[in-house]
């Protein structure tokens, strides 16, 4: 079999990575604090059978996070807060501690200060935050958590090395691997009543979305010629 089959095929996959991350991309355009994902491709070369021959292939070396700030929309809201660009929030989840820039926050009928999406906020001890659900919950600048004016501990707000290397978990949810660092706690101020608003581009998307369509259309044409040609030779050159 041709090997140029194999190298059509790791350009059909790694176009439907891409289409993946678009259509992610797509359906969190209105997703407050929400960040782009984008594949990185890379060429691979891989020795064949035979000696000195290589061929080459495409793969899907990373995902990257868009870094760059979504606009910011004022809602003049207590609870709603926008992060420094560099800035992640910390909430508790079934899989551990992870982070968001998502900052519409809520106060449950139990008490608990939690996301849009229901994970519990975290504080500078890393635990949930608890508050008088009859109180009247506000934030500070200062990132300052106070109920009736009364102080009741600070959000944990940290920052990574690299954030472009958080990893997206659905939504606005981010985990940081071994290239974005451990989450550093920082005391940087915060807009209060005030979102930030998801960074993907709808335009974009559909523009990303089409060309990953197009070239996944010409892979799976180059993978169908390929196999003509073997079935070619199968069927006309003489056997020795």
């Amino acid at each position: 079999m041709s090997a140029g089959i194999y190298a059509a095929l790791s350009g059909a996959l790694t176009q439907q990575t891409a289409l993946e991350h678009t259509a992610t991309n797509l359906a969190n355009v209105n997703t407050s604090g929400y960040r782009a994902v984008r594949p990185v491709f890379q060429e691979v070369m891989q020795e064949q059978a035979t000696p000195g021959e290589k061929v080459r292939f495409s793969a899907v070396s990373q995902t990257t996070t868009d870094t760059r700030a979504g606009a910011l929309e004022t809602t003049d809201r207590p609870l709603d807060i926008a992060l420094p660009s560099d800035t992640f929030l910390a909430v508790q989840t079934a899989g551990g501690e992870r982070f968001t820039r998502a900052g519409s926050l809520v106060v449950s009928p139990d008490g608990r200060l939690i996301t849009r999406g229901g994970d519990p906020v975290m504080n500078e001890n890393q635990e949930p935050v608890s508050v008088d659900p009859n109180a009247q919950v506000t934030i500070t600048p200062q990132g300052e958590i106070q109920t009736d004016g009364q102080a009741q501990g600070f959000l944990r707000l940290v920052t990574f090395n690299d954030p472009s290397a958080m990893v997206h978990e659905g939504g606005n949810l981010y985990r940081p691997d071994a290239n974005a660092g451990i989450p550093e706690p920082t005391q940087t101020e915060v807009q209060v009543g005030v979102l930030e608003r998801s960074n993907a581009s709808p335009i974009k998307a559909v523009s990303d979305m089409m060309m990953a369509n197009r070239m996944f259309d010409a892979m799976e044409k180059a993978i169908k010629t390929f196999k003509d040609i073997d079935k070619r030779l199968v069927t006309t050159v003489p056997k020795a």
